[in-house]
């Protein structure tokens, strides 16, 4: 992997925020985990991330619904990657709905999360600088 960058995990699942934390740390990002969809913006705004991991199905707050909220204050370079078990083809259409830039399969575990991760990285670096 040539680029490690700022990643915030977005999920209402402790387990899911803290195996996908550790493996993305491992890999050499700088990892921030944000549990449930309350007040994220919040946390995109002072993390400044380069990509934020959103899970789809939170409680209160849907990962798309919250993708709609961030799209009226994206001012960063942050990209919006969902995270979620979903199947390929409705992931798909919810980021062509939603304006998210793009989504990885929760079972993209270790290695193959990372690598998809550093893409999503270095499409943002090629963006300018955040902020």
């Amino acid at each position: 992997m040539s680029f490690a960058g700022r990643v915030l995990l977005i999920d209402d699942d402790a387990a899911m925020l803290r195996t996908a934390s550790r493996v993305l740390t491992r890999a050499g990002f700088e990892v921030m985990t944000h549990e449930g969809a309350f007040d994220a913006t919040n946390a995109i705004a002072r993390f400044r991330p380069d990509v934020a991991l959103i899970d789809i199905n939170m409680p209160f707050m849907s990962g798309d619904r919250l993708v709609a909220l961030l799209s009226k204050q994206r001012g960063t370079r942050t990209l919006i990657v969902f995270f979620s078990s979903n199947d390929e083809a409705s992931l798909r259409a919810l980021v062509a709905s939603s304006g998210a830039d793009g989504f990885i399969s929760k079972s993209a575990i270790g290695g193959a999360l990372a690598q998809r991760v550093a893409e999503f990285c270095e499409m943002a670096a090629r963006m300018g600088p955040s902020g």
